[in-house]
């Protein structure tokens, strides 16, 4: 008998760790990796659908999507790049609609090589949703072939679509150094910071005598100097002589002015930083030099922002009627007696919808302004994390007019006894949707090792 009682506790114990195991099991959010993209097309520089580039092109790959199920917010969609293509930024992007709500947001991977898409809250509220999405890429030379057609697969629709490229190899014309310039500039978006672009002008790299040189920078519209102006000077063989920094303000003609001194057989390089606003592609600045002695030459330089983009949209559900409640029946008025009845105070009860699901009733509440998920929680006596758990929130954060599970409620209960076991109330219940429960075999388990062990007990007693 002792061996019987050992094997009963010992799996009473068992199923009771499998209870704690699933009580904390984290249910990982689904990727439909690509799934739901519907069409892939490349274009070229003029936002033209092509399959014929040359090698040294910058391709624009666009993607369709189309979410033909229910998803939830913080669920992904993956798609790796193919390795004829390489990445030419790897800042992330969001997709929004055309109210500016955020439907998903993009990240670029550079170590597995890959965009993850991330479903904002605004899946959990609209129906019908599809977008798109664009990023850029250059041809990786060590994996294509020039002069040839190359067959390129692309993720879509949990398969791959093979699109047949043409790329043409460069070659160089002539050969031979470039003339020296007096003034010359270029940009880079950052690889650290893709906001920022970092500027560089190179002066009299002519080695021309200038008297009184000066520089003036005219900066295009949507971005911000960040930080000083550092001017480096040159000797006739490149070699550093000196540096210094000057801290600028931009004048109402969005420019500023240097003053270089007397340059003879000196070259100077001038370097600083922009912060780029967002919302446009190409960001343009202007470079000047002039002096007593030379007329003033000017060179314009243009950066691209090659960063990724896309939209999306949805519809907002209408919302749903709750039905009519019956007419309460009409009682004679009772006049209290304020010396004996005391003083009842009616709280406002909160407006519910209530659905019908299965053997449950739950209530569902629409979101109205200056609610949050705990001020929902007290008017209905439950906890915010058990709203949460209901309707699968990953945080606190709702909205006006969205309808939350607040209350459920089973409809049949039934009762038994058996041998002076107390009565245990057995609830018939569906699976609310979205609430993740693992565990309710795990409790049937335990129910029945519990039952065993008492019977184990009784028989041993007699």
């Amino acid at each position: 008998m002792k061996k019987t009682m050992y094997f009963l506790m010992g799996l009473l114990l068992f199923g009771v760790s499998l209870l704690g195991l699933g009580g904390h099991e984290a249910k990982a959010a689904t990727d439909y990796s690509s799934q739901f993209f519907t069409q892939v097309e490349l274009q070229n520089k003029n936002n033209v659908a092509s399959t014929d580039f040359k090698e040294n092109d910058r391709v624009k790959v666009v993607y369709n999507w189309d979410l033909t199920q229910a998803v939830h917010s913080g669920e992904t969609m993956t798609i790796p790049l193919p390795a004829q293509l390489e990445y030419v930024s790897f800042a992330p992007f969001l997709l929004k609609d055309n109210d500016g709500n955020t439907v998903a947001a993009a990240v670029v991977d550079s170590i597995n090589n890959k965009i993850i898409l991330t479903f904002s809250t605004f899946v959990d509220t609209h129906t019908d949703i599809k977008g798109s999405m664009f990023f850029y890429a250059d041809f990786n030379k060590d994996n294509i072939v020039t002069d040839q057609t190359n067959s390129i697969a692309f993720p879509v629709g949990g398969d791959y679509t093979t699109l047949g490229v043409m790329i043409h190899k460069v070659t160089s014309g002539g050969g031979g150094t470039g003339t020296p310039t007096v003034v010359f500039k270029q940009g880079r978006i950052d690889a650290k910071d893709s906001s920022l672009i970092n500027w560089t002008v190179t002066l009299n790299n002519a080695l021309v005598d200038i008297d009184n040189a000066y520089y003036t920078d005219i900066m295009g519209a949507g971005q911000t100097l960040i930080g000083p102006v550092k001017l480096k000077y040159r000797d006739a063989y490149k070699k550093e002589l000196y540096t210094r920094n000057e801290s600028v303000t931009l004048n109402a003609n969005r420019s500023f002015r240097l003053e270089l001194g007397n340059l003879q057989d000196t070259s100077v390089v001038i370097t600083y930083q922009t912060k780029m606003a967002g919302g446009q592609f190409s960001y343009k600045n202007t470079a000047k030099i002039g002096g007593t002695n030379i007329d003033e030459q000017t060179r314009n330089a243009t950066v691209n922002d090659y960063s990724g983009g896309g939209e999306g949209e949805g519809n907002n559900p209408p919302p749903v009627d709750p039905p009519t409640p019956p007419e309460p029946p009409v009682n004679p008025p009772v006049t209290p007696d304020p010396e004996t009845d005391p003083i009842v105070v009616t709280p406002t009860t909160p407006e519910v919808s209530t659905m019908i699901d299965g053997d449950n009733e739950i209530q569902i509440y629409v979101v109205k302004k200056g609610d949050t998920l705990p001020s929902i929680a007290e008017k209905f006596e439950t906890t915010a994390q058990q709203l949460k758990i209901w309707n699968n929130l990953p945080s606190d954060e709702i909205k006006v007019g969205q309808k939350l599970i607040v209350k459920v409620t089973p409809r049949k209960v039934t009762v038994t006894s058996q041998n002076n076991v107390s009565a245990t109330p057995t609830t018939t219940m569906k699976t609310l949707p979205q609430t993740g429960d693992t565990t309710s075999g795990v409790a049937e388990l335990i129910g029945l090792l519990l039952a065993l062990t008492s019977a184990a007990f009784l028989t041993r007693k007699k």
